[in-house]
């Protein structure tokens, strides 16, 4: 056994039922550029007869190549790859780039060569696109699969499909991923007491931003000072300790801020004002302008949040604030795991980083929720509430396992039996839970427990149903991180000080370069 309780189902309906809204896709627009499907002697197969036996691929000096899409996994997956190597015989190629860096420029350039990926790794629909319209990606619902693997494709519910009309399907999902502020419990106890953790955790999630502001603000005075004040959450008093104790006396921010890392600004943070508007990733591709209007006060409150958590942060606001190689993401995860600050905004994809920074503090490691200014009048959509939002974390499938076509069908039976190993197999579901640090997107959260502080906060946070979608992901290709994010990071980030006319304007600036995006 893997010596934890891991039971996997065949259907999740509670993990689809939790997901489907987000993943549904129906009618995509924006316009990205198709990598050419030109590939010499490697022609196009049709889904139905995908793979084709003789191609520029076939000569290569391996049975199949992995493009991996997510650099946290890169170790694991490639210590998956080694024992599936020894117990197959095959040759398998594997690439990774680093944590949070684009793939995109990388992928593209593979699959114009004659070493393509037979499987590759994308986020979403909308990076899908392109390898749809370059006639890459293989439709799971026609194409002629081995049985084993049909399996395992048809088994998806549709809420769990990465599909462009709610009809296809292109894609196994790594994982299912959650996120919010990562806090080591250990910490909260220097701050509040031992005696008060388990009440601050339970108290924090009900609090109002308001309350949160104030929290922070305190902790901040007191990493200054050292002067411990009263604060309250939900109601509920607590008293910063008098006496510092060597885990305190660390602290040097309340947050540990990757200031030149868009996505974590773009991409995570934005997707909660976002979620307040669409309630899934269809309707966020499908947005009107009208709708787009509806984001103005939910963004003056993303930009309020922003400014809290980046003028707390270990690192001061300014040049040096988005210097890739001081205040980047591995710079962030070492800052938080080794003590500096109190909160990291990431998600259980960072468990294997902060613990090769710092092993001692990942059994003690929860996540909060990300709290906003939000009024019940800026949520647009129907039957969500503030409370829900500022008690719930985002939880949602983040990466696909994606087919290749136009490899030999050598290669694409190879792939496809890698990965029924990996996500059924036994020795597959241990590098994926205890290797990865993931939540198998089979795993059934009433049932399931990983022995991952992170993995098993955001199983409990499906299990009670406090979860919110990742609608941003509908957003137009890239613009999140590479127009918004980018905004964001150039012009805010590099101020010391932000003003109402910068909330105004962040505002604004989102509402019409996603109008302009979209065109």
């Amino acid at each position: 056994g893997l010596g934890k309780e891991v039971i996997m189902r065949k259907s999740v309906k509670y993990v689809a039922a939790l997901l489907a809204a987000t993943m549904t896709i129906g009618g995509l627009t924006g316009c990205v550029n198709s990598a050419s499907s030109d590939t010499g002697s490697n022609t196009a197969a049709s889904d139905s007869n995908a793979g084709v036996e003789e191609s520029a691929s076939s000569d290569n000096d391996y049975d199949f190549y992995i493009f991996n899409a997510k650099g946290e996994n890169a170790d694991a997956l490639a210590a998956a790859v080694d024992t599936y190597e020894a117990e197959t015989g095959l040759t398998i190629k594997i690439f990774s780039l680093g944590s949070g860096t684009p793939t995109e420029e990388a992928l593209r350039v593979d699959m114009s060569s004659d070493h393509k990926p037979a499987i590759f790794g994308i986020m979403d629909p909308q990076a899908l696109k392109e390898w749809v319209e370059g006639d890459f990606a293989l439709d799971l619902t026609t194409a002629d699969l081995l049985p084993e693997f049909k399996a395992l494709a048809d088994d998806l519910d549709p809420g769990l499909r990465l599909t462009m009309d709610g009809q296809d399907s292109y894609g196994i999902p790594y994982n299912v991923e959650g996120y919010g502020y990562i806090v080591d419990k250990e910490m909260i106890a220097a701050l509040v007491g031992e005696d008060n953790v388990d009440s601050f955790i339970e108290k924090y999630k009900t609090a109002t931003y308001d309350e949160f502001a104030d929290f922070v603000e305190k902790v901040n005075a007191y990493i200054k000072d050292g002067k411990g004040n009263d604060f309250a959450l939900s109601g509920q008093t607590f008293s910063l300790l008098a006496e510092k104790n060597e885990k305190a006396e660390k602290l040097e921010g309340v947050f540990s801020v990757a200031g030149s890392e868009k996505w974590t600004y773009g991409d995570h943070l934005i997707n909660i004002p976002i979620d307040s508007v669409f309630p899934n990733v269809a309707a966020a591709v499908n947005a009107t302008d009208e709708q787009l209007d509806k984001l103005y006060n939910p963004m003056v409150a993303y930009a309020k949040t922003l400014d809290l958590i980046t003028s707390h942060a270990v690192s001061e606001r300014g040049p040096e604030f988005i210097n890739s190689t001081t205040n980047g993401y591995d710079a962030a995860v070492a800052n938080f795991a080794n003590g500096k600050t109190l909160f990291i905004k990431q998600g259980n994809w960072c468990y294997t980083n902060i613990k090769n920074a710092n092993s001692e503090i990942v059994d003690t490691l929860t996540i909060l929720p990300i709290k906003m200014p939000f009024e019940q009048g800026d949520i647009a959509v129907d039957g969500l509430t503030v409370e829900h939002m500022n008690s719930s974390i985002p939880v949602f499938c983040g990466n696909y396992y994606v087919l290749n076509k136009q490899v030999s069908q050598h290669e694409l039976e190879e792939a496809q039996k890698f990965l029924v190993w990996l996500n059924t197999s036994e020795e597959g579901q241990h590098y994926v839970t205890e290797e990865m640090a993931f939540i198998p997107y089979n795993a059934d959260p009433a049932t399931t427990v990983l022995g991952n502080s992170l993995s098993d906060c955001i199983i409990g946070y499906m299990s009670e149903g406090n979860t919110l979608t990742n609608a941003y992901a509908g957003a137009p290709a890239r613009w999140a991180t590479e127009v918004f994010g980018l905004k964001i990071m150039e012009e805010y980030l590099t101020k010391p000080e932000w003003t109402e006319q910068d909330y105004e304007d962040i505002a604004n600036y989102t509402i019409a370069s996603w109008k302009e995006a979209k065109q």
